[in-house]
């Protein structure tokens, strides 16, 4: 099994930015859904192209967050 990670980067405005590497498709998705719940509303949401590379690609999405919840 590949390793999944989180990188988690708060700017000084207090808004989070999140890249996940390592999920596949909807996965990178699955791995965020309690810190995006717990931070607030996905204000944008990007596929990187390792998203969309076959066979088993490296899914790396980028979120960021308005402050609080």
């Amino acid at each position: 099994m590949e390793i999944q990670e989180m990188e988690i980067t708060i700017d000084n405005e207090g808004k989070v930015q999140v890249t996940v590497k390592g999920a596949h498709g909807p996965g990178c998705v699955a791995l965020t859904k309690e810190l995006e719940n717990a931070v607030g509303d996905v204000q944008e949401r990007t596929h990187l192209a390792e998203f969309y590379e076959q066979p088993e690609p490296v899914t790396t999405e980028q979120h960021r967050y308005v402050n609080g919840k």
